[in-house]
């Protein structure tokens, strides 16, 4: 009974720190694993694998593979949200199982799409392994973090306590990011220097002068920065694979203990529509729903009037038809506040699908930046949209979450207006650049990111804090709680964007006449690569802050509603501790 009763404080009371810190810590793994892939694979796919410009492979396939990926990722969230949604189990609840399951299938998938064996392949065979386990890799990416993010919105029933969760979130997932960014060059020096075909002659970071190359037998041969040979992304694929499963295991140890008493509140919604969750329901049928209608007083029911009422049908009990899917996904563009945070939401962070596809192109070939200074610029941006976290939780608390997000935005924009202004003025910043080798002759470029990452940072914990909002309005007016299906959602959006932006921007290279591949790049292509990402952050994070604009929730009605769920869900509790003291009373008086 005490150890029933301390549960259920700690659950309903108050999140525990340590489970925030568990959610985030999983956050931190994904972050780490699918941020490498989202960051490098371009780059990785177009400047790392010697010689498959010849065999047919070119940048526009690159982009093709990695959005068929993303797109068809994008198809698996709304149906991965429904799934754990309706799914019911007393080991595994809704969402833990498909996170287990996710993890396991993540780490095997990355790893294969790092260990390419581009040599014995020709270009379609490049582009089909590439397509096919991009898409894996996905899937469970899917199977992972759409649960995740659902379960870390409904184990809270306080207004600024799902903030702070979402909050604490972001920074460790950012810290995953920042990991990847910052750590992989290291990895990836370690492999810089000159090539004979695919095979390091001579370890160095830099090109050496004539008289050098020529004092050690260099002449001829091909020098590739870190960043351009595929052995430091594979190595580093290892150490965060490993890293990932250690975090992803503890989130799933510590944040069991939400299982119980997630279900007993799934019971008491299911008992208000009539369902028992520990029967099996019968499978709905058509006939079945035909039949219902007519006893309902539609004598003749139309085919049309079937389905639908055998779509809805089947998704109010969870059972899972393609009808089922389609209708619980576009029902959740019905309601208006979740349109508006969904498109404005996939619309802002196209700025940063836009800066993670090219800005390593644009830093090592626009901006001539050397592995160091390249990492330096990225490590500053990172760091600053890890910091904001802090400011825009503080906000959220004091004025309102979308007042923070509207903010946030428009301080991206202005770090945008800057980043074009250095892009402009690239010839001077590159001649201060190739006066300064070291990392600290890219600050003139730091203002630019950091005000932007400073920005950007809100949408890393605020959309879903409001899709949450959203979730508990519509629960308070349908009675559905449809969390894991928002959450879904929210990633399609967000995915199907970036698979557009990536395969777009990649296909741009070859107009521009990128070279795949190739360790250096023709003067137009150094330019148009600057034009696309400068031009494109701009018009992305404007477009966001216009959509944002028209975002109104009623903080003060939503709080009220959680608080009535909180105390609903501390009756239950206290019913069920009650009942359990009861039997476990019985059972000693049974005994004497």
């Amino acid at each position: 009974m005490a150890f029933g009763q301390k549960k259920t404080k700690a659950v309903t009371d108050k999140v525990r720190k340590l489970d925030m810190i568990a959610l985030g810590l999983g956050d931190f793994g994904y972050g780490l694993v699918s941020s490498t892939v989202a960051t490098y694979i371009t780059s990785f796919g177009t400047m790392s694998l010697p010689g498959v410009s010849d065999k047919g492979f070119t940048a526009t396939l690159m982009g093709i593979a990695v959005g068929i990926a993303v797109i068809f990722d994008a198809i698996s969230d709304p149906i991965m949200g429904f799934i754990s949604d309706h799914f019911n189990s007393k080991i595994f609840g809704k969402r833990h199982l498909f996170m287990l399951i996710g993890l396991i299938g993540m780490m095997a998938s990355a790893l294969a799409v790092w260990y390419i064996p581009y040599e014995s392949m020709n270009g379609a065979g490049i582009f089909i392994w590439f397509a096919v386990f991009l898409i894996l890799l996905r899937t469970f990416n899917t199977m992972y973090y759409t649960p995740v993010g659902a379960f870390s919105v409904e184990i809270s029933t306080d207004y600024n306590e799902r903030t702070t969760i979402q909050a604490v979130r972001s920074i460790l997932y950012i810290i995953g990011m920042l990991l990847c960014v910052v750590v992989m060059g290291s990895f990836q020096n370690i492999y810089a220097g000159y090539y004979d075909g695919a095979t390091l002659v001579y370890h160095c970071k830099e090109v050496l002068g004539e008289a050098q190359e020529l004092a050690l037998g260099l002449q001829g041969l091909e020098f590739r920065k870190g960043q351009q040979v595929a052995t430091g992304y594979r190595v580093f694929s290892l150490v965060s694979t490993g890293i990932t499963v250690i975090t992803s295991a503890f989130m799933l140890l510590v944040t069991r203990r939400y299982i119980g008493v997630l279900r007993l509140r799934d019971e008491k919604d299911a008992i208000a529509k009539g369902i028992d969750l520990n029967v099996k329901q019968e499978k709905l049928t058509r006939q079945g729903c035909r039949k219902e209608l007519i006893e309902n007083g539609n004598a003749n029911p139309t085919a049309r009037q079937v389905s639908s009422y055998y779509a809805k049908r089947c998704t109010e009990v969870g059972q899972i038809t393609l009808g089922a899917v389609l209708s619980n996904f576009f029902g959740a563009f019905k309601v208006k506040e979740m349109r508006i945070i969904a498109i404005g939401y996939v619309i802002a962070m196209m700025s940063a699908t836009l800066i993670i596809s090219l800005g390593f192109n644009v830093f090592t070939f626009t901006f001539d930046l050397t592995t160091l200074q390249m990492y330096f610029l990225m490590g500053a941006l990172l760091l600053c949209t890890i910091g904001s976290q802090f400011v825009w939780g503080k906000i959220a608390k004091k004025k309102s979450k979308q007042f923070a997000m509207f903010l946030g935005l428009v301080i991206s924009f202005i770090g945008c207006l800057i980043l074009f202004t250095c892009f402009l003025c690239r010839n001077q910043i590159n001649a201060i650049l190739l006066s300064d080798q070291t990392a600290w002759g890219v600050t003139i470029l730091c203002p630019a990111l950091m005000i932007a990452g400073f920005g950007t940072g809100v949408l890393y914990s605020m959309p879903l804090a409001l899709i949450g909002d959203v979730v508990v309005l519509q629960k308070e007016l349908t009675g559905e709680d449809k969390t894991g299906t928002f959450a879904g959602v929210m990633t399609f959006c967000f995915k199907a964007g970036q698979g557009i932006v990536t395969a777009i921007s990649t296909a741009l290279l070859d107009v521009i006449h990128f070279k795949t591949g190739a360790a250096t790049q023709p003067p137009e292509a150094k330019e148009g690569i600057g034009w696309i990402l400068c031009i494109g952050v701009i018009i992305f994070v404007g477009l966001g802050i216009v959509v944002f604009s028209r975002l109104k929730l009623d903080k003060q009605k939503i709080s009220e509603i959680l608080d009535r769920q909180r105390q609903e869900v501390i009756r239950l509790q206290q019913e069920q501790a009650n009942s359990d003291a009861e039997a476990v009373d019985e059972v000693a008086a049974n005994a004497e």
